[in-house]
């Protein structure tokens, strides 16, 4: 057991880029906490900066991320993606905000997602926030009840006529729980889930999980 121990910090210290002591050398926060003996062997030294993220404190970036939430009673997946901005206002706090779009069975949804994490101070770093998005979709709806010639076919409120252009706003709160990986002091991927409760009814409520990336600087 000792020696599966040893072999493991061996790795950690000098072969496993996953745990790379020096991952975060780029950042001058990390820089100045380690540069003083870098070299020495010490193999719990090494494991500590090969997991420490508390570089993170002040950095701001954007990211990308989609996702995609599968109902039994639905043709196609509900699916979204987002381009957006977060920073840490501590090494455990972040906020973001983006532009989002959420695309479901017959329509797609633009608007604004914005959310709030706390997460570990590591370089694997689990996760909690809550965050919310509301949107707007350009569609059509059932109008053969209002007195009016919608299509312009000459005909008024004839059986099936629609209206184009009719607004449908979708407003959204959710849990969110997950975990950050950095790949370097300034790259991290993250892997969410989030349970959206929906303006469309408890039947439209699941979770959605997604992946994202995102690039940081101070």
């Amino acid at each position: 057991m000792r020696s599966l121990l040893a072999c493991l910090l061996v790795l950690t210290c000098s072969g496993c880029s996953l745990l790379k002591s020096r991952y975060a050398m780029d950042d001058e926060v990390y820089a100045a906490k380690y540069a003083d003996g870098a070299e020495r062997f010490d193999l719990l030294g090494k494991a500590k900066q090969a997991l420490d993220a508390r570089h993170a404190d002040g950095l701001g970036g954007l990211y990308l991320s989609g996702g995609a939430q599968y109902q039994a009673d639905a043709e196609k997946p509900f699916v979204g993606g987002e381009l957006g901005v977060e920073g840490y206002s501590t090494s455990w706090t972040t906020g973001r905000a983006s532009l989002a779009t959420y695309i479901g069975d017959d329509e797609g949804y633009l608007g604004l997602d914005a959310g709030v994490r706390l997460q570990t101070p590591s370089r694997v770093a689990p996760f909690v926030g809550v965050g919310t998005f509301h949107g707007v979709s350009r569609g059509v709806e059932l109008a053969d009840w209002d007195g009016r010639d919608n299509d312009d076919d000459g005909w008024i409120d004839e059986f099936g006529e629609e209206e184009s252009g009719v607004d449908d706003w979708l407003s959204a709160v959710y849990p969110e729980v997950g975990a950050h990986l950095w790949v370097n002091a300034n790259w991290r991927l993250t892997a969410y889930g989030r349970y959206f409760v929906t303006t469309e009814g408890r039947d439209h409520d699941d979770w959605l999980i997604g992946m994202q990336l995102a690039a940081f600087s101070r």
